[in-house]
């Protein structure tokens, strides 16, 4: 009998927009090579027609709560997450334990510690049924590193267009204060969460090992976003220079992201000496109407996010704050692209600086590491022998053999696979590219022949990620 698995999702995974819908999208599409998916996601009006992809086995659709929903249960679970709350309602209780009982999954993976509260309902009324939590990072951590680096970005993040109308206007208000809250009553859920769970996993194996330092309980697993080999353009440095951030500008860490990369803009354009190469500004992804830039051209969502990354595309990523992986550096480092990030940017990666990527921890280091490239042809091919060195070492670690593995032991040690999902030349030719990749063989040919092995899954509009 084919293993079951029931998925709970956040929010809708398709189109793909963002980082969190591409982890969701992965975690479901490596479950389905090893077992039947179901979802259940909590999604918009705007999502009410988007088909979910085939490998699903069947998809339903539910709403976060309403205003009074929210007061009803903040009365009677106050030590939970304001978040948290938006996902509790007694319809949505009642369509997970009817799609369990219907489903009969022998496991439920739920999206994220927001969730926990609808997990513990499932552990209570059935407990025999494996537990995982696809927790994407530790939010209290993310929310404690907003604190610190002053960031204003109110609690609901990419969330805020989805809360109630009062609840989104008070997050704005009091953004410091409701930081500070979450942040402690995540704490808390995320520690109750390792007795309650019976795998978790994380988009950074080095986040993992932490949690799993930290407690005891469920084994924390490093799940990081897919790298593919791909057939990449050739870059030219030699005549012109783009120096490019993607993400969506409505999430805080993007938005504070882009204002610094506005000034650092401004000064490279004022400083830059005659004579130095061409070069301009561009962010690709959903545009924030708040956010002014003056410096930087706003591209908007663009479809092809290799062609955007082609050519003479260089990643400028001065994140400040955030934790994980940050899939805009995934995303560089999958079509090639050189890299100039703080090491907040560079977390979670197994990545030198200086080796893989430029680092520059200010505004300062940016300014000067970008001019330094406008100026110097060495520097430029010096950058461009980091971001193919940095692929080789990426695609080691994020390959589909890795991952697969992984989300073999996250379902369950016992988990019988079925023939179609044993390991053959699949996992083979996987080895065989990246050994290659390594060694100088053409980057043409290996990209034709993982097109051919390694397709991606799900329904994906590239590109923009948080």
């Amino acid at each position: 009998m084919a293993l079951k698995i029931l998925y709970v999702a956040t929010r809708w995974p398709w189109p793909i927009e963002m980082g969190r819908q591409r982890m969701i999208d992965q975690t479901l599409a490596f479950a389905s090579k090893y077992a039947e998916v179901h979802l259940i996601a909590f999604a918009d009006a705007r999502f009410a027609k988007a088909p979910a992809p085939a490998h699903i086995a069947s998809s339903r659709k539910v709403r976060m709560s309403s205003l009074p929903g929210v007061v009803r249960s903040l009365l009677t679970n106050p030590g939970l997450p304001l978040q948290s709350h938006l996902f509790l309602n007694g319809k949505v209780r009642s369509e997970l334990l009817n799609a369990i009982d219907e489903i009969k999954p022998d496991v439920v993976i739920f999206d994220m510690a927001r969730l926990y509260s609808l997990a513990r309902l499932i552990r209570r009324h059935h407990p025999k049924i494996r537990l995982v939590l696809d927790m994407d990072d530790r939010l209290s951590e993310r929310y404690r590193r907003m604190l610190d680096s002053r960031a204003s970005d109110p609690i609901g993040g990419t969330f805020a267009a989805r809360l109630p109308g009062p609840l989104r206007a008070l997050s704005a208000v009091i953004p410091k204060f409701l930081l500070f809250t979450e942040s402690h009553l995540m704490a808390r859920i995320e520690r109750r969460a390792n007795s309650l769970f019976d795998c978790i996993l994380m988009v950074s194996p080095i986040e993992a090992d932490q949690l799993n330092d930290d407690f005891t309980g469920a084994k924390a697993i490093g799940f990081p976003p897919l790298i593919e080999m791909r057939q990449t353009l050739p870059a030219d440095f030699s005549k012109s220079l783009r120096f490019v951030f993607i993400g969506n500008a409505a999430y805080g860490p993007n938005a504070q992201a882009l204002a610094e990369l506005d000034r650092i803009a401004a000064r490279v354009k004022a400083e830059a000496p005659p004579g130095s190469v061409s070069f301009s500004f561009v962010t690709a992804g959903r545009p924030d109407p708040a956010l002014e830039l003056a410096h930087v051209e706003q591209a908007g969502f663009v479809p092809d996010l290799g062609r955007f990354l082609a050519h003479d595309a260089v990643l400028v990523a001065p994140i400040l704050t955030g934790t994980g992986i940050k899939t805009k550096i995934i995303d560089a480092l999958e079509y090639a692209v050189p890299v100039v990030t703080t090491p907040v940017g560079a977390e979670g990666l197994s990545l030198e600086p200086g080796v893989h990527y430029l680092c520059a921890a200010d505004e300062d280091a940016f300014v000067a590491a970008l001019l330094r490239l406008v100026q110097s042809g060495e520097a430029r091919r010096e950058l461009a022998d980091m971001a193919r060195a940095a692929r080789d070492v990426a695609l080691a670690a994020h390959n589909r053999r890795v991952l697969s593995s992984r989300i073999r032991t996250a379902l369950g040690d016992g988990i019988a696979l079925p023939a179609a999902a044993q390991p053959k030349a699949g996992a083979a030719v996987v080895s065989l590219l990246v050994a290659l990749a390594g060694s100088g063989f053409p980057e043409e040919i290996l990209g034709f022949a993982a097109s051919q092995t390694m397709p991606r899954s799900g329904i994906v509009q590239e590109g923009i990620a948080q």
